[in-house]
């Protein structure tokens, strides 16, 4: 009988932990969502307005609307681009002779870094009178230089985007390394024989192999997106004006600078739910591959 409980017992921390770490902030921030609650003006929860706030940010927010099309530029060109360059990196470095191994391993450096530090490093970088990509920049394109790149919307845009697909095309660049080598040889080899190009083979034998990977990966990018907050907040603090300002540095700020916790709250929801959403896709996706 001690047996048959054991496990139960065993897994009880754990369990414990993720209730209060994660279940209970959610059903909390959810109560919230149906309160007017701004700690500016009282330290108590507020009076119950049901689901108000939702009306208010769906129908009479401009500033929501706009931090949500800010934020599927970012999703889109982010999750475009990292895929594109890991998957080259990947083809290009999928060997396992010494050189390449210790460049991969040179490459996974960005990934180590907090988003945070990522910002403030990049910051410096682009800095338009001692950056060196600000100056690298310069020299390649003359029209950019001394251009202070993060006061202009659409430069610090690309800036932020690019900080992200710095950050994370090592990450993919290896999931599609690993991808590459569990795939059958025996079709490429053949293709090769046959005389098809490197494009050719890529395009219709080991693309349509990868892509079940690809999805994975494509989904796994667009919700670590949709969350960016930390490099926004040291890199462009959602600047100029609102030109970078991402939902979830839009829920930072209704929270933490106008104190309204109820109005925020809901917003988080809803930037939960499209998470959710491809959350579950993620899931069954991977299941179903299982």
């Amino acid at each position: 009988m001690a047996d048959k409980h054991l496990k139960y017992w065993l897994v009880a921390p754990a369990l414990a932990i993720m209730a209060l770490t994660l279940l209970y902030p959610l059903v909390a921030g959810f109560w919230y969502s149906l309160h007017s609650w701004n700690i500016a003006q009282q330290a108590t929860l507020g009076p119950y307005v049901g689901l108000d706030n939702y009306r208010l940010v769906l129908t009479d927010d401009p500033d929501f609307w706009g931090s949500v099309r800010v934020t599927g530029i970012f999703t889109l060109f982010s999750v475009v681009i990292t895929m594109v360059l890991a998957m080259s990196l990947a083809l290009l470095l999928s060997g396992n002779d010494g050189l390449t191994v210790n460049v991969r391993t040179l490459l996974v450096l960005p990934f180590s870094m907090s988003p945070a530090l990522l910002g403030i490093s990049w910051r410096f970088l682009l800095n338009p009178e001692f950056g060196a990509i600000s100056a690298g920049l310069g020299a390649i394109i003359p029209a950019l230089k001394g251009v202070p790149m993060l006061a202009d919307p659409t430069l610090a845009m690309a800036a932020l985007i690019a900080s992200d697909v710095w950050h994370w095309s090592p990450y993919f660049m290896l999931l599609f390394v690993g991808a590459l080598a569990a795939l059958p040889q025996e079709t490429i080899e053949a293709a090769q024989v046959d005389g098809a190009s490197r494009f050719r083979v890529f395009w219709e034998i080991t693309l349509p192999q990868l892509r079940p990977v690809l999805t994975i990966a494509i989904l796994l990018k667009a919700i670590f997106s949709l969350k960016v907050l930390d490099q926004v907040v040291t890199l462009t603090a959602g600047g100029p004006g609102t030109a970078t300002e991402t939902l979830a540095h839009f829920v930072y700020l209704t929270a933490f600078r106008f104190y309204d916790l109820g109005y925020s709250a809901a917003i988080a929801y809803l930037l939960a739910a499209v998470m959710g959403v491809l959350a579950v896709l993620y899931t069954r996706f991977v299941m179903e591959r299982a």
